[in-house]
């Protein structure tokens, strides 16, 4: 069952690189029927990017947060989440995502210093003040 599975999550990753995000959001979900938990969520996390790239916003956010379910500290998943959110009309929601994402990347620097830009910019676009989000960067 599980070798079926890493065939069927390699074979989904290759539509999903080239382009084909509704032949690959079918095997994701396939996946996700025989073995929710698959790699801690990373068929969620995959299904959610084929859904967004394809419109299905809903449908892309619910997975998102179901990877998460399974690691609510993997940088991709969030990172992947909280970009949803900014691209997507939900500045509120974004600042927590990536304020939480910078947290998680303290050992990371480049990372961390990349995820500051953006909470720089989306404090501005909330009009958080420079005070207010040294205030809740300390945390």
């Amino acid at each position: 069952m599980k070798s079926d599975l890493v065939k069927l999550e390699q074979d989904a990753l290759k539509l999903m690189n080239s382009g084909k995000k509704a032949e690959a959001a079918e095997l994701f979900s396939a996946i996700i029927k025989e073995q929710p938990s698959w790699e801690h969520g990373e068929a969620f996390y995959n299904l959610a990017v084929c859904y967004e790239d394809l419109g299905e916003l809903h449908k892309a956010a619910e997975n998102y947060l179901q990877a998460l379910k399974y690691e609510p500290r993997n940088p991709y998943f969030l990172g992947g989440y909280a970009s949803y959110l900014y691209l997507h009309g939900e500045p509120n929601a974004a600042f927590e995502a990536y304020l939480r994402l910078w947290r998680f990347e303290g050992n990371e620097q480049e990372s961390a210093d990349k995820t500051l830009l953006v909470l720089r910019e989306l404090s501005k676009r909330l009009k958080i003040s420079d005070q207010e989000l040294e205030i809740r960067l300390k945390h």
